[in-house]
């Protein structure tokens, strides 16, 4: 085996035994007995990938020893973050609209908008170079009519 297939099969590696999940933030709101009671339990996930532009730098700065490929690397790494956007928390992602539809989902889920009990978790699903950005929310929704 050359060098460079022992350097990918060792990188390869390391991604796939090196993920850990951070969590960000979770809220809970009002919690309405008879709904949760009477009601069914709905859960909705959204995801965008996220990419960390310094991690990738540096595993790409480490397999050069040229000053003017280093610079180069460094370059293209600035123009990438100008393109990149979204929350504060985990790795910036390319569209920072993915959780924008939010309400409308819940509405699909529940078109009575009886909603109780919902819950938003907000987390990242981290390896290295790459992330899953993920908002997950789960609440109850009560169909039923009142007679």
């Amino acid at each position: 085996m050359n060098r460079l297939t022992q350097f990918l099969v060792l990188t390869g590696l390391t991604l796939a035994i090196s993920g850990c999940a951070i969590l960000h933030h979770h809220q809970i709101g009002e919690v309405d007995s008879n709904i949760v009671q009477k009601g069914r339990k709905f859960e909705i996930l959204l995801s965008e990938t996220g990419f960390s532009v310094n991690e990738a730098g540096a595993i790409l700065k480490s397999t050069t020893q040229s000053k003017q490929s280093r610079k180069d690397i460094g370059q293209a790494q600035a123009i990438i973050e100008m393109f990149q956007m979204g929350p504060r928390t985990g790795n910036p992602v390319f569209t920072d609209q993915f959780a924008d539809n939010l309400v409308d989902r819940v509405l699909e889920k529940c078109p009575s908008a009886k909603v109780s009990g919902l819950a938003s978790t907000r987390e990242t699903a981290k390896y290295p170079v790459v992330s899953g950005e993920i908002v997950k929310v789960s609440g109850y929704c009560n169909d039923k009519t009142e007679e």
